[in-house]
């Protein structure tokens, strides 16, 4: 794009730091049923107001169900996401105060006993934050993430409020190249496993196409390529909002990354695929669960 952003980190983020601090007082002191059922009201607004959005979910919703999306569905897409947005706040303030179940892939046991540290590819995908949790689950690990300080800013301002030692923890994928190599590579040697959203790319990055949900889509080689350089496992982390509270699914996607130079692409490209086959079957499974409001296909 001729700003040198994406579609997704030119649109503007939605909701006011008002009504974000409204939002954290009725889940302190209303409860999560109260809050969640708020959100109706809020969520018919922004279907109204946020055209783009809209199209890209009747889109998307469409791709998955393999008919036109009714405006109802589209409804119920913007409510899943509402949801998990004031989840949000929860997992900062209460971690325990969401059930959160694992369902974990029975090889990964070997390769936590390693005690190496590794990449969590998530996407946008349910709520990231409950799969932070991952780390006392799976024997302690530190999860640093890697995302777009400025697209979240509201949401990390109150996060620095709320939970200061978490914020700190978070890497910015916005800074200059170099200085993320080297944040991300010392966050590695230090024995921190980092977590990317892998669904989306950014301007300039490398990528790979494959077929998700029946079109073409590019999707980063970055993380990727820094586990290649770390030797380092890469495990997905696909989670998703059910009745009772949050599901995780822990699956292996390299248990050691450690290719030599001449077969070095294909066989990144053979582990994006492996990612994106699993994310195409987990959002099939939970489609109200997938949060890219934008012509995803399109972008590629």
């Amino acid at each position: 794009m001729s700003d040198g952003k994406t579609q997704w980190q030119s649109r503007p983020e939605a909701g006011s730091t008002g009504g974000l601090r409204f939002l954290v007082w009725v889940a302190r002191h209303l409860g999560r049923g109260v809050l969640h059922t708020m959100l109706w009201p809020v969520s018919v607004y922004f279907l109204l107001v946020r055209g783009p959005e809209r199209r890209a979910s009747q889109e998307y919703l469409a791709r998955v169900f393999g008919r036109p999306a009714r405006l109802t569905e589209v409804l119920t897409h913007f409510h899943q996401f509402a949801k998990v947005t004031a989840d949000r706040f929860y997992f900062l303030a209460d971690p325990d105060s969401i059930p959160v179940r694992f369902v974990v892939d029975p090889t990964l046991a070997e390769v936590l006993e390693r005690k190496e540290p590794g990449i969590f590819l998530a996407a946008h995908f349910g709520s990231f934050e409950a799969a932070r949790v991952v780390g006392p689950a799976l024997g302690g690990i530190r999860l640093r993430i890697v995302l777009d300080k400025a697209l979240n800013q509201r949401f990390m301002d109150i996060m620095a409020e709320v939970e200061p030692e978490l914020a700190a923890l978070i890497i910015d994928s916005e800074q200059e190249s170099v200085a993320l190599g080297l944040n991300i590579g010392d966050a590695l040697r230090e024995g921190d496993w980092v977590g990317f959203l892998a669904d989306r790319r950014r301007v300039g990055d490398r990528t790979s196409e494959h077929e998700f949900l029946g079109t073409a889509a590019h999707f980063p080689l970055g993380p990727y390529i820094i586990a290649n350089v770390f030797k380092a496992p890469i495990i997905g982390a696909f989670c998703c909002l059910t009745d009772k509270g949050y599901e995780v699914h822990c699956e292996v996607i390299s248990a050691r990354t450690d290719f030599p130079r001449r077969t070095r692409q294909e066989a990144i490209d053979a582990l994006v695929a492996s990612y994106v086959a699993r994310l195409e079957h987990h959002v099939r499974a939970s489609p109200y669960a997938w949060f890219n409001f934008f012509d995803f296909w399109e972008e590629a």
